[in-house]
């Protein structure tokens, strides 16, 4: 059986479409569990109603928590052999399940990942992600290329369009805190068990662009810059404990944690900015992360955090925001 987690946060536009999705699915041997995370407009009453009619499908009524969290109640009751994960405001094809279970089961992959469609409501326009990968692969043959691909296509770091074995989620959970990255988080936790993946870009999942998440909605404003940069760090842990840290991994890798610790400071309540610097320069020198960045205002914070320079960073962030004022005005 297979088991969907579908965390659920006011989607009543959507959430109907994707039910009736799932009633019409071919394979009809799985489950629904649907984690109603504190939702104030109707989609909770919405997947009673479906419940009601249709046993496969189960709601969970919680507070709001968060995404993580309600993807994490919702593990926690899966019964199926296997885990996918679908979210309330996207869709999936009547054979998508059918396909996900045929090419696990037939292939015996640890994982399926299947193909990926982009889809903005605003003007119907769908982008089909391009994959590079067709069939089984051994996961030791995919690491040299990992960062690669994730760049440019986001496929291992998707939560949903992916069916895989229950016992790879043993001991493994989302990060209630994050709020962005949280499902790339979680797989980096999986992808170390991992020796097979079966890719299928015949079935294809379609994410809705430039919506809200499917539980608490998120505000570009609120990014946790610091959060991110430890996902960034995992995922150098990853690449070091399946000993392929090197050529385009390290190069990458490296520019995304050089990224991000600039933009701790960049970001930071311009008071706060000494203490970011400090704290930079100690995981930057510890984890040997590159000083070089891209643009000359980059490369002058990065200076100051290599030079320990926290009040000069300061100053010239406030300089920066005067000088921005005043080209908006």
């Amino acid at each position: 059986m297979i088991s969907i987690v579908m965390p659920v946060y006011n989607k009543e536009k959507y959430v109907h479409n994707i039910l009736n999705d799932l009633q019409k699915q071919t394979f009809q041997n799985f489950e629904c569990i649907i984690v109603d995370d504190g939702s104030t407009d109707c989609s909770g009453i919405i997947s009673d109603e479906i419940c009601s009619m249709d046993d496969r499908f189960r709601v969970i009524h919680i507070e709001n928590g968060g995404v993580s969290h309600a993807r994490n109640v919702g593990l926690e009751m899966v019964r199926g052999n296997y885990i996918t994960f679908i979210d309330a405001d996207d869709r999936v094809g009547f054979n998508y399940l059918k396909t996900l279970y045929e090419d696990i089961t037939l292939s015996n992959a640890d994982m399926v990942i299947s193909g990926v469609e982009k889809w903005w409501e605003n003007d119907s326009s769908i982008e089909l992600v391009k994959i590079p990968y067709q069939g089984k692969y051994q996961m030791k043959k995919l690491l040299p290329d990992f960062a690669m691909v994730q760049k440019n296509t986001g496929i291992y770091g998707y939560c949903c369009g992916k069916l895989f074995k229950k016992n790879l989620a043993k001991g493994v959970h989302f990060t209630n805190e994050l709020r962005l990255a949280e499902d790339f988080d979680f797989y980096l936790q999986i992808y170390p068990k991992i020796d097979t993946i079966f890719f299928d870009t015949s079935c294809h999942y379609r994410y809705l662009q430039e919506a809200q998440n499917s539980s608490t909605p998120f505000v570009d404003d609120e990014i946790d810059y610091m959060a991110q940069l430890k996902v960034n760090l995992k995922y150098k842990e990853f690449f070091k404990e399946m000993n392929e840290y090197r050529n385009e991994n390290n190069l990458l890798v490296n520019r995304l944690l050089t990224n991000y610790a600039f933009f701790v400071v960049f970001h930071a309540k311009r008071p706060e900015i000494p203490k970011k610097v400090e704290k930079m320069h100690q995981i930057m020198c510890q984890e040997n992360i590159s000083f070089k960045g891209s643009g000359i205002l980059q490369n002058v914070i990065l200076w100051c955090i290599k030079s320990k320079k926290g009040i000069c960073a300061e100053i010239l962030l406030r300089i920066y925001d005067v000088a921005r004022s005043f080209r908006r005005n």
